[in-house]
């Protein structure tokens, strides 16, 4: 220390040393110059040129001989940027190689530790009982050592995956032995096996975060997820509730919050033996209903533990995708039961998750990032969906489509939610397509004396109400796109006129019924459908003229649907209409569009400026 210390003192004063001398150097350098600057003011003739104005030279000011001058001050060195650096390999970087053979030195061991089980037990050697100790000193032995190895590593500052790789292994040993003592000896029951490993999976979980190791935590649920129905010798109602109980003990040791891929190890792996319960039980009939609350308790939990997450980071998309995966195991859990059931467990789902979303999408809980909140809107969407197509008569099926795409574009307009919104334009698709059964079965005659005409009816007006409500929903929310609105409204309003034009076809064919004449009916409605068209397109066109805003907008939207109505006209009901109603549509849309056109070039006139009189 004393060393270091002289030599700073050192260097400090040689640095004072060569400053001073500097300074003499700067000072003889500036005395040399005012002598020449002195010199040639005497002996110059003239004076030099001006300098052009736009340019701007200074004069050195010359100082007083032998006055010492102050040592200039230094200009800031332009930054120097860094020269990238090159990555390390893999075997470089700091704790790779430790980790790497910490693991690969748990697997063997493992491995070994399986090997030395099984040998013991084809050799006979020592006595069952006396095996099964010796596996649980093996397991004790080996957490132990990770927590002097952890605790020497504390104590030193560092930090490796040795601990816990140790600790890993030893819980590993403590499955093998519930496997001994339930599977191979049979000493305790099933579900006593199943306690007994939950508890060695808990004292894992807390020491996982106690360390806070998410590898530790993912080894010790993997571990003894997979452990389950090796100790049941099968899959069902036992196993699919010990993962659900064990995915909650990990969800408390952690809440998900920045270990993603523990919510991964509980969820995923828990999803897939609650399925394979469910197809097991299936084969001998029906399955019970504790694969429903099993499922429903791990949707539960994964709902939860995607909201801390989400809340922890705004980036996350592992809960999202944990989330989507639980409900898939629930949604097939209420499928394979009866109508009743199933139909009713899907409406549940989809009111739950419809709460849900509202619920986290303002405070205090959320808002939640947008994928999640999708996800749990898209969760409601699909359910409500799946409701209707389980439940509803056949009859009515696009009408419960229709009604569940309303009651999403409703609640859209109420709250101004974007991602409800994006639900209700999702589920409006589904309507639509469902939807286009009616319009088919309207452009043949024979077809539409088949078709229901009273839900058509029905299902037309719901449908022109989703375009109505989803074109104000655009206009509400927050964040749409120009571009996006403008699209919106022209994609409402070809639905209204389609909506419109079979609902005129479903009410000429309901007159037509009741009259005795169902032939007139369609036939009137077509015609009727081609006017209807014809005045809009009036409509557009002169309300094109009195909003500025809209002109461009207006103009081609009529225009279009003037050239939509002549083509109908020409194209469809000129080879379906006969008689009078043929002779009807022709006449009545000639005029409105001679109409039309006198309409609209007197507005045009009154919309140009006047012109002063000369």
């Amino acid at each position: 220390m004393n060393q270091q210390l002289q030599d700073v003192r050192r260097l400090e004063a040689e640095f004072a040393d060569a400053m001073n001398r500097m300074y003499a150097v700067g000072n003889g350098l500036a005395r040399m110059r005012a002598s020449l600057e002195i010199g040639e003011v005497a002996v110059a003739p003239a004076a030099p040129a001006p300098a052009p104005a736009s340019v701007a030279v200074p004069r050195p000011t010359a100082a007083p001989v032998g006055a010492p001058i102050q040592a200039p001050r230094p200009t800031p060195a332009p930054p120097v940027l860094p020269a990238p650096v090159a990555l390390p390999s893999w075997w470089q970087r700091e704790g790779a190689v430790t980790r790497v053979l910490a693991v690969a030195g748990a697997i063997v061991t493992l491995v070994g530790i399986a090997m030395l089980l099984a040998l013991a037990m084809q050799q006979g050697w020592f006595v069952p009982e006396l095996r099964v100790a010796l596996g649980v000193l093996l397991a004790v032995a080996l957490v132990a050592a990770g927590h002097v190895v952890r605790g020497r590593e504390t104590s030193r500052g560092r930090s490796s995956a040795a601990p816990v790789a140790l600790a890993a292994t030893g819980y590993a040993a403590g499955y093998l032995d519930v496997v001994a003592v339930t599977t191979v000896y049979g000493w305790l029951p099933q579900v006593a096996g199943l306690v007994l490993a939950g508890a060695v999976a808990v004292t894992g979980l807390l020491l996982a975060r106690r360390w806070n190791s998410q590898l530790l935590a993912v080894l010790t649920v993997l571990g003894a997820t997979v452990l389950a129905p090796v100790v049941t010798e099968k899959f069902g109602d036992e196993v699919s509730l010990f993962v659900v109980i064990l995915s909650a003990a990990a969800l408390l040791a952690r809440g998900d919050r920045g270990w993603p891929m523990l919510a991964v190890a509980r969820t995923m792996p828990a999803t897939s033996l609650i399925l394979l319960g469910i197809a097991a039980n299936d084969g001998d009939g029906a399955p019970s209903k504790v694969a429903i609350g099993a499922a429903a308790a791990l949707t539960a939990l994964a709902l939860v533990g995607a909201v801390s997450a989400g809340r922890h980071n705004r980036a996350d998309l592992i809960g999202s995708a944990t989330l989507a995966a639980a409900t898939i195991s629930l949604l097939v859990a209420f499928g394979v039961h009866g109508d009743t059931l199933r139909t009713t467990g899907f409406a549940l789902i989809a009111v739950a998750f419809a709460v849900a979303l509202a619920v986290t999408s303002r405070s205090p809980i959320g808002p939640v990032p947008t994928p999640l909140a999708t996800t749990i809107g898209a969760i409601s969407g699909v359910s409500a969906l799946l409701a209707v197509m389980s439940g509803a008569p056949e009859r009515w099926v696009v009408t419960g489509i229709l009604v569940t795409a309303l009651g999403y574009a409703a609640a859209a307009v109420t709250t101004r939610s974007r991602v409800t919104l994006w639900v209700a334009a999702g589920t409006a698709v589904v309507a639509s397509v469902a939807y286009l059964t009616h319009p088919t079965a309207y452009v043949e005659l024979g077809m539409a004396r088949d078709h229901d005409a009273t839900t058509a009816l029905l299902d037309s007006l719901l449908a022109g109400g989703i375009a109505a409500l989803g074109a104000w929903g655009v206009d509400v929310v927050r964040g749409i796109p120009a571009r996006v609105r403008r699209l919106t409204r022209i994609a409402a309003l070809i639905a209204g006129l389609a909506t419109s034009a079979v609902a005129v076809i479903s009410i000429g064919l309901l007159v037509g019924e009741a009259l005795d004449a169902t032939s007139a009916g369609f036939l009137a409605g077509h015609a009727l459908a081609t006017v209807m068209w014809m005045l809009t397109s009036a409509w557009l066109l002169l309300r094109g003229l009195q909003a500025e805003a809209h002109r461009a907008l207006s103009l081609r939207l009529g225009l279009g649907l003037a050239a939509v109505s002549v083509a109908k006209l020409f194209l469809f009901d000129l080879a379906t209409l006969d008689g009078l109603w043929r002779v009807v549509a022709f006449i009545v849309t000639g005029l409105l569009l001679l109409a039309s056109g006198t309409a609209y070039a007197k507005a045009l006139d009154r919309t140009r400026p006047p012109v002063a009189a000369a």
